[in-house]
């Protein structure tokens, strides 16, 4: 994959829709991930809390009621030494200059406050030490009294519950990725979908329609705006195409007639008047060619396209018949044509048509290929189902923002094009000759010049033998 593939593909509306949620969803459940843990060791902290004050509370009334004695009895059940009980219990005086509670307390003090007391829940990596919640309170200036309570197994329980909690968001968040990614292709391949065939029914045939039992219901709204929109285009198209066609129809006729008279006419006017008779008759001549063209087009777009078992054609003896017809014209103007063909299998096709396409395409190649240029003609096969014959001079060329209008009727295009004679039919005749025979056409920058490529498709068949081409490349 190149990177102007990755860089399309990061670009996707699927892409972006997918990660703008799974960040969404990532974040949402790491904000709820942080809520419960906090929630969970603040409310441990706060139990701890709690129970070792109740407990340093009583013993201080102890104390304060009963006696150094009587708290010195009870203290002593419950002293440092014991490492069995939960909660220990230390009396000690402030005027020690060593305390007797160093060498017995061997637990870490979790006294200061709730963020050291989370803190140290995240760095305590001593494994020999058990967790201690301990406060110290002085009972008189001389005496203080410390309570601990362990609390390694309730710390233990909210770490396994913590990351149980942790496993069960990353699978949800999982899950919901998997399924949105599902739902997004499935959602984004039907308007993929619909962009195809929409593209298609653009570019071959504007009577087709898009089907609408064949999406999901969400989609069938865009299906039908879709589809009126295309008869819209469509009507107008047929309108616009209708009044060229009716004018086409009826002027030719009365221009015939008039082309007719002038013939007559010549041989009765004098000399001086007969190189206006001619330009008269060139120009009738041109206006029937447009007309003859712009009819044809209308029922060749008109028509079915040609059926799968017509008769088949050899492009190679087409293609010789034209190149033999257009080389002394490529002569004259200093203009040399390199003609190449494989031996290919033969299409289903029209011999008149698809001669009367490429003599259009080469025509123009040889008007706007300057002298001494050259334009070389390709006959080959290009993958397992396809034909492909190219045709690229070194002329002009035609800028790439032209080249899809370069096909509508009357289009001339540029100005250094417009001076050469023409109609602006030719170009929108072979569109009509290649969508008749399911050809496509391609036009690409040759640097310098122009590389016309018409795709023919072959349909593969084990009876079919190479065609018995006649001409030589």
């Amino acid at each position: 994959m190149n990177n102007g593939t990755i860089k399309a593909w990061v670009q996707t509306l699927g892409l972006q829709l997918l990660s703008g949620f799974a960040a969404a969803l990532a974040l949402g459940g790491a904000l709820l991930f942080v809520i419960f843990a906090l929630f969970s060791y603040m409310n441990l902290y706060s139990t701890l809390h709690a129970d070792v004050q109740g407990r340093v509370q009583f013993l201080s009334e102890v104390y304060h009621t009963q006696g150094l004695e009587r708290l010195t009895e009870i203290v002593g059940r419950q002293g440092f030494s014991d490492d069995s009980a939960d909660v220990l219990y230390f009396l000690e005086m402030k005027s020690a200059e060593t305390s007797a509670l160093a060498p017995a307390f061997a637990y870490r003090d979790d006294t200061f406050g709730l963020v050291q007391f989370l803190l140290q829940g995240l760095y305590w990596n001593n494994e020999t030490e058990r967790r201690m919640f301990a406060e110290t309170e002085s009972l008189n200036p001389e005496l203080r009294l410390t309570v601990g309570r362990f609390y390694q197994d309730e710390f233990d329980a909210i770490n396994y519950l913590v990351g149980k909690v942790a496993m069960v968001i990353a699978v949800f968040w999982l899950f919901a990725m998997l399924t949105t990614t599902v739902a997004t292709h499935r959602a984004l391949m039907g308007t993929h979908r619909i962009g195809t065939e929409l593209r298609a029914i653009m570019q071959k045939n504007l009577e087709g329609r898009l089907p609408r039992d064949a999406v999901t219901p969400y989609l069938k709204d865009l299906v039908d705006v879709g589809n009126e929109m295309l008869d819209h285009v469509a009507m107008s198209l047929q309108g616009v195409r209708s009044v060229s066609d009716n004018i086409a129809h009826d002027l030719r006729t009365p221009l015939t007639r008039l082309r007719n008279k002038l013939t007559q006419l010549k041989p009765r006017v004098p000399k001086e008047y007969e190189s206006t008779i001619d330009e008269l008759l060139s120009d009738c001549d041109d206006l029937l060619a447009s007309f003859n063209a712009l009819l044809r087009i209308s029922m060749l777009e008109a028509g079915s396209q040609i059926r799968t078992d017509a008769k088949q054609v050899s492009l190679r003896v087409v293609l010789q018949d034209v190149v033999e017809m257009y080389e002394p014209v490529a002569n004259d103007t200093g203009v040399l044509i390199d003609f190449q063909a494989e031996y290919v299998e033969q299409i289903n096709g029209e011999t008149d048509l698809l001669g009367q396409m490429f003599a259009n395409i080469i025509d123009n190649a040889i008007k706007f290929t300057p002298s001494g240029g050259v334009i070389q003609i390709r006959l080959e096969r290009f993958g397992p189902e396809q034909i492909q014959v190219s045709i690229a001079d070194s002329g002009v060329g035609i800028p790439e923002a032209e080249r899809k209008q370069v096909f509508r009727r009357f289009y001339r295009g540029e100005p250094s094009r417009s001076e050469h004679k023409g109609h602006g039919l030719g170009l929108s005749l072979v569109q009509a000759i290649a969508f008749y025979h399911r050809a496509s056409i391609k036009l690409k920058d040759n640097n310098p010049g122009l590389r016309v490529q018409v795709y023919f498709p072959l349909v593969l068949d084990a009876t079919r033998s190479l065609a018995p081409d006649r001409a030589q490349a």
